[in-house]
């Protein structure tokens, strides 16, 4: 089975896919990560990832390409993507590398109002360590600027402070709405009220994947 979660910038997509993975057996991919860990990396190309991340803009669809196809060439289960595609290229790319694997079976979109998103992006702070992520408004550390979990440093990452996020909501209109109504025309399209619980919404995609005929790990 292959599934695709559609949202903008922090409309949950992460936090699903985390959830969808202790119960199921999929294997994952997070454009966020990979270019996270691109955007380290000591190199032209970590660099140029990293400025580009900064700016709120989207990575080149060759290099996606060439992200993807590794991916595939790695991975030969079923398969859950998350944070691609993000333009309609990227969409009509994914979908003919998965025509050989049974395509697309699922794509989740999450829809969440602008200012929600604008909200919960800005007041989102990540550990340097271990990397969890609070909320300073909805799920906030027990002590300000220390994680819970390792005690490590809490940092807001440069495109989710107020400017930059409003930039990216807006590429996102721009360039990855088109993704949402190309797949819209399809059987597989699934769409959920993002403002919902986390829980509630997670309990609806178990409900659709289990519908489906996936089975839960152990199962």
């Amino acid at each position: 089975m292959n599934i695709i979660l559609i949202g903008p910038p922090g409309s949950g997509k992460g936090t699903q896919a985390q959830k969808i993975l202790a119960d199921f057996p999929l294997n994952y991919f997070s454009a966020g990560d990979i270019l996270r860990d691109l955007a380290k990396e000591d190199s032209a190309l970590g660099k140029r990832v990293a400025w580009v991340m900064s700016q709120g803009e989207l990575v080149s669809d060759d290099l996606m390409a060439q992200i993807i196809e590794d991916f595939l060439a790695k991975n030969k289960g079923s398969l859950i993507f998350d944070g691609y595609p993000r333009g309609l290229d990227q969409a009509v790319f994914l979908e003919k590398s998965l025509k050989n694997r049974g395509g697309i079976d699922l794509v989740i979109n999450l829809q969440v109002p602008e200012e929600v998103l604008i909200k919960r992006l800005s007041s989102r702070v990540i550990c340097r360590d271990c990397g969890a992520v609070y909320n300073l408004i909805t799920n906030p550390p027990q002590k300000a600027g220390i994680c819970d979990s390792c005690g490590g440093a809490l940092y807001q990452r440069d495109d989710e402070k107020p400017e930059a996020v409003k930039k990216r909501l807006a590429v996102f209109n721009q360039q990855t709405k088109p993704v949402i109504d190309f797949f819209k025309k399809r059987d597989c399209f699934f769409n959920i009220d993002g403002r919902q619980s986390i829980e509630k919404i997670y309990q609806i995609i178990k409900k659709k994947l289990i519908d489906m005929g996936l089975k839960p790990i152990g199962a």
